[in-house]
């Protein structure tokens, strides 16, 4: 079994896919497939992808459903250990990338690194603490392109396809509640293409609303139901407009927020050893 299967999809962007290309071949490390999953692009990416076609393990081009369907395609051919999500105009950090992240053992079910959002005049350095649990997650989401999944998860079950762009959210938060394990890993994994459709859709606040209604359980309930509260409240809204004219005054005020939104997110004792809290940590091979 190779140690990663690289999954690239694309729709009519030959040049993002050219990028990618350029980022995966150039890896030094080598323990790897790669499958690319086209939608029946009309702008060459065809043309593209069977100029290279000996790079890769198997690819199609033909119509889909979507973003999540074309994913769940390359999950199903897959045959590594790991799956890494690459969409065209997405890349790896640098040639090195899979090699640091590889040099490590790997005994989580979702491991990851840090990324930058690439936009047009500038890039974001952006990272999720280790460990992580649902008082995150509520929050945020991991960028999947810093991701690599045990195959394993996504085969049993892949992406929900009749989410538009957050499906991958809603998987993260179903493996974090079922006691999947993470691992976080030191290196800048990729750069995230801002312009990608899930980066620019409209409907990802109402899909993130869906996913917090069907998945969280009841006993959690209580505390988001505080953090909703305040979110919502002249306080919270005062801090933030303080927090956005900058200096110090940001600094105090961001950190104000983080130790408010902690002890809103408190749980009883009763509840922590009533439920095991998600996000544990593997154990590492001696």
């Amino acid at each position: 079994m190779v140690r990663l299967s690289i999954i690239t999809i694309n729709y009519n962007n030959r040049e993002g896919l050219a990028r990618t290309i350029a980022s995966v071949r150039e890896q030094t490390f080598s323990d790897y497939e790669w499958l690319v999953i086209d939608g029946g692009s009309t702008d060459g990416s065809r043309d593209l992808i069977e100029a290279n076609r000996e790079l890769f393990s198997y690819w199609c081009s033909e119509p889909d459903k979507g973003i999540y369907d074309a994913i769940n395609k390359g999950i199903g051919h897959a045959a590594g250990q790991y799956v890494s999500c690459m969409n065209s105009g997405d890349t790896y950090l640098s040639a090195d990338t899979l090699s640091q992240v590889f040099a490590r053992p790997l005994t989580a079910d979702i491991v990851y690194g840090d990324w930058y959002k690439v936009y047009p005049d500038r890039r974001v350095h952006c990272r999720m603490p280790f460990p992580l649990d649902f008082s995150i997650f509520y929050y945020h989401n991991i960028c999947h392109q810093a991701m690599f999944v045990r195959t394993s998860a996504l085969q049993a079950k892949g992406f929900d396809p009749s989410f538009g762009v957050c499906a991958d959210y809603a998987r993260w938060m179903e493996m974090l509640f079922a006691g999947a394990s993470f691992q976080r890993v030191d290196a800048i994994v990729c750069c995230y293409d801002m312009s990608g459709a899930s980066s620019r859709h409209r409907s990802g606040w109402e899909e993130s609303q869906r996913i917090r209604r069907e998945i969280i359980p009841d006993w959690l309930r209580p505390a988001m139901q505080r953090l909703d509260q305040y979110e919502t409240s002249r306080d919270h809204l005062c801090l933030l407009r303080i927090q956005e004219r900058g200096g110090v005054l940001r600094f105090v005020t961001h950190n104000l927020l983080k130790l408010i939104g902690f002890l809103l997110f408190r749980i009883d004792r009763e509840t922590v050893n009533s439920h095991r809290l998600p996000g544990r940590c593997p154990e590492l091979p001696q």
